[in-house]
């Protein structure tokens, strides 16, 4: 089993990258969706998600509204510690749960953990090699805008929060560049794909 560590910056297009990557055969393990799930009312992580935030990040149905949740968070770096000690654990475990039935049931398979804070975590996640996605900010910020309707100036906020995506570039064993076409990006991550397949990127044994 070959275990591809995806990451990148907010906006980058991790999810375009993850989506190519199941396309070719791989399976993908995404930590948002995980995190999603993991936070659904009446679960552990949901309980002490709201004893730590309180009753104002809940939605009128009871489940976390991440918007608000985010919005509160990502203003305050001490409570974004918070959270992240409560989720990450969580959804560690869960990354690892999964991976092991994966390597059980397809040991000759290509798993992508698709986790955007991947290199914030430290070496909690080891992986065979190392992807990350980058795009120009003026790329990410519209996109952002089209998306979110955040401004440039919530994008940059953002950011501040996560390891700067220069730094991510140069701890990489791949770059792929999605600034321009789906066609350029598929084309990029079908030749990481080879790559690795065929064994022409040694990395050392990221999983040790």
């Amino acid at each position: 089993m070959i275990i591809i560590g995806l990451t990148g910056g907010v906006g980058t297009g991790k999810s375009t990258v993850a989506e190519i990557f199941k396309q070719l055969g791989a399976v993908v393990l995404d930590a948002d969706g995980i995190a999603h799930e993991l936070m659904r009312k009446g679960t552990p992580v949901w309980r002490a998600v709201r004893s730590s935030f309180g009753k104002e990040i809940l939605s009128p149905s009871g489940q976390i509204d991440r918007k608000r949740l985010g919005a509160l968070v990502f203003s305050d770096p001490k409570k974004l510690a918070r959270l992240c000690q409560i989720v990450h654990p969580a959804v560690r475990r869960r990354f690892h749960k999964l991976t092991r039935e994966i390597g059980r049931k397809k040991p000759g398979a290509m798993v992508v953990w698709d986790i955007p804070l991947l290199l914030e975590a430290g070496p909690v996640y080891q992986v065979d090699a190392l992807v990350v996605v980058s795009a120009p900010f003026r790329v990410v910020a519209q996109r952002l805008r089209d998306r979110s309707g955040w401004s440039s100036t919530e994008v940059k906020k953002r950011q501040s929060f996560q390891m700067p995506l220069r730094k991510k570039e140069r701890l990489a064993d791949f770059v792929v560049r999605n600034g321009g076409s789906l066609a350029a990006t598929r084309q990029q991550v079908v030749h990481i794909w080879n790559q690795i397949y065929k064994g022409e990127k040694a990395n050392g044994g990221r999983k040790g």
